[in-house]
């Protein structure tokens, strides 16, 4: 908890720093419509950096969701192996224990 908030504390300061130093206005042409003048260059980068992040999120989407079908698939076939052993115990008499018992020790009659 207490280094979540230093590292967001951090963060913040470093972003203020990096506002400040780079209040330069620049002047943005789109392709389509009007230049829009006059704006921080701080205020351009950040914007570009979160549709850059959005972007991204967006394209690894479908991958996130392919990983998570494949969790869940592979829980299923855990649990459906576990039953299956669970059962094979259960008709072989075999106890959960088997590694704690010991062998008995077998002799030859001298």
């Amino acid at each position: 908890m207490q280094r979540s908030l230093i590292i967001g504390l951090v963060s913040a300061l470093l972003l203020v720093v990096f506002a400040l130093r780079n209040s330069v206005p620049v002047e943005l042409d789109f392709i389509i419509g009007n230049p829009v003048k006059d704006t921080p260059l701080s205020l351009v980068l950040l914007v570009a950096v979160i549709i850059g992040i959005f972007v991204g999120l967006l394209l690894s989407y479908p991958s996130i969701l392919k990983f998570k079908k494949n969790i869940s698939e592979n829980k299923a076939e855990i649990t459906k192996l576990k039953n299956i052993l669970e059962e094979y115990k259960k008709e072989h008499g075999i106890h959960k224990n088997v590694t704690e018992e010991k062998p008995e020790d077998i002799s030859e009659d001298k």
